[in-house]
């Protein structure tokens, strides 16, 4: 099967097409040390500008991050987790998103273990030619080898409220009980 790839490495990012060998990329990335990707284009992270390759081998040391595409897996395969949200420096870049592991695990003490992390809901934020760009991306996987920093999030990071803000429209000339009033006075 064939699917999308659109992968960044320290000093471009990588678009094209791979053949996907296993149930989900996450898998293939992790399982393989070196990709054929069709039709590559690269853009340089530098000045913007792209290089075409009919057929490119891109080795996975070079790879700092992958955008999640393809399938999911097989179903009887998924565990139930929780979400952890995390901050990842990744080479120039910068990820905000949702580290899955089971409940009663520490997420980041279980890192190590993995070649490539997957991250969802995911905001990614670095400079191309100049200019920042800010993408939001439904999963990314991380390359651990080149992740710099893996630290837990707050949710005003995650662009997430505490809670709903609950307005109350008061009407002209009703009494007001905010000034430290008690209801039961």
């Amino acid at each position: 099967m064939r699917i999308p790839f659109s992968a960044y490495a320290e000093d471009c990012t990588v678009n094209g097409e791979v053949g996907l060998e296993t149930d989900r990329l996450s898998d293939f990335l992790a399982a393989t040390t070196e990709y054929d990707v069709d039709t590559a284009s690269f853009r340089s992270l530098d000045d913007g500008h792209v290089v075409e390759a009919e057929r490119a081998s891109i080795l996975r040391d070079d790879i700092c991050l992958v955008i999640a595409t393809g399938p999911r897996g097989r179903e009887e395969r998924r565990l139930w987790t929780r979400q952890f949200p995390v901050r990842a420096r990744v080479g120039p870049y910068v990820v905000f998103g949702y580290l899955h592991a089971p409940p009663t695990v520490d997420p980041l003490r279980t890192t190590d273990r993995r070649t490539i992390l997957a991250l969802t809901s995911s905001t990614l934020r670095y400079t191309l030619a100049g200019m920042p760009v800010v993408e939001e991306v439904e999963a990314v996987l991380l390359n651990r080898a080149k992740v710099d920093v893996l630290e837990a999030a707050s949710d005003a990071d995650m662009g997430v409220a505490k809670g709903p803000e609950l307005i109350v429209a008061a009407e002209a000339g009703s009494k007001d009980l905010t000034a430290g009033e008690s209801l039961l006075q």
